[in-house]
């Protein structure tokens, strides 16, 4: 077996970043027809912190913002990537799209019905949020 066993990852940790501005509203991205929140796959010796601070900045532009709590831990269907969503609130910001992006909204979590999703599970947990703030 040798040192294969070393590089092998049993699992990915994915973050989700759930940004709200001082109005409620949340961020989301259109990519591909589809709306998904700002985060992606951790990069190899990054931390949490580091990673959700690079893929925010990347897709959306946003330099500062601040982690209030991480408000849900999911898997991925296969089983083999955790996704971790992180509420994160940001003052009066201006955003902008990386390439890979389409269109972005400020979006009132009682519209949410109104868009198409890239995953049921992105909904689900936006809703959480929905009856946390109620």
């Amino acid at each position: 077996m040798g040192n294969n066993m070393e590089n092998h990852k049993l699992f990915e940790i994915s973050q989700s970043a759930i940004i709200q501005d001082s109005a409620g509203r949340i961020l989301i991205l259109k990519k591909n027809k589809k709306w998904l929140l700002p985060g992606g796959r951790l990069e190899e010796n990054e931390t949490w912190l580091e990673g959700l601070q690079r893929e925010v900045e990347e897709e959306a532009g946003i330099e500062k913002f601040s982690i209030k709590k991480i408000l849900d831990i999911d898997t991925s269907d296969d089983k083999n990537t955790y996704i971790a969503t992180f509420l994160c609130k940001v003052e009066d910001v201006q955003v902008k799209l990386s390439s890979e992006h389409q269109e972005y909204v400020w979006l009132n979590l009682k519209d949410i019905d109104k868009y198409e999703f890239w995953h049921e599970k992105i909904k689900d947990r936006l809703k959480i949020l929905l009856g946390a703030s109620q």
